[in-house]
């Protein structure tokens, strides 16, 4: 089994993908959305950090987050959502039995510079077009795509109307 070195980086901004168990598309189901960001708001008063973006497709999600300079370990964050989810999971459809809903592991890499965080938002917010959801960024809803026209990232005509190389030629998933 590999071996990964996780980078504990104070104040670093970091992307991150959860899979899930065998591509299931749990997040196909409307009230799974709910359940994730009710999990997440719950996970976020412990383990607190800010979101800058986020796509959630039926079977994954990727987010780029920032964490405090005291509480840079991020591995804890993801623990307790895959785990709270799950439980809750669970509990609101009364299962007993072990449900497997994550993939073991999750993928990571903190930002180095504002390139590199320019890439990784474009990969996030061009994900469901690669996944052939939709055919803007700007019409899928989970995501924080919307929020970063507004920012100027995006103009919403011009810079979303060709899917950027990082997206057709990295696979974070």
């Amino acid at each position: 089994m590999p071996i990964y070195t996780r980078y504990y980086i104070p104040d670093s901004m970091v992307f991150i993908t959860c899979v899930t168990h065998r591509r299931l598309p749990v997040f196909e189901n409307p009230q799974n959305i709910d359940l994730f960001w009710s999990t997440l708001a719950v996970v976020r008063k412990y383990y607190p950090f800010n979101m800058l973006a986020y796509v959630i497709l039926p079977d994954h999600f990727h987010w780029l987050i920032q964490l405090p300079p005291d509480q840079p370990n991020f591995s804890h964050l993801i623990h307790s959502f895959k785990r709270n989810f799950t439980l809750n999971y669970k509990k609101d459809r009364q299962i007993s039995e072990p449900v497997k809903i994550w993939q073991n592991r999750f993928w990571d890499h903190v930002i180095r510079d504002e390139e590199d965080l320019h890439q990784h938002l474009d990969y996030i917010h061009w994900n469901p077009v690669k996944h052939a959801l939709v055919d803007m960024p700007t019409k899928w809803q989970h995501s924080s795509v919307g929020e970063w026209v507004a920012r100027g990232l995006y103009d919403g005509e011009i810079t979303l109307k060709t899917i950027p190389k990082i997206t057709i030629y990295t696979d974070y998933e």
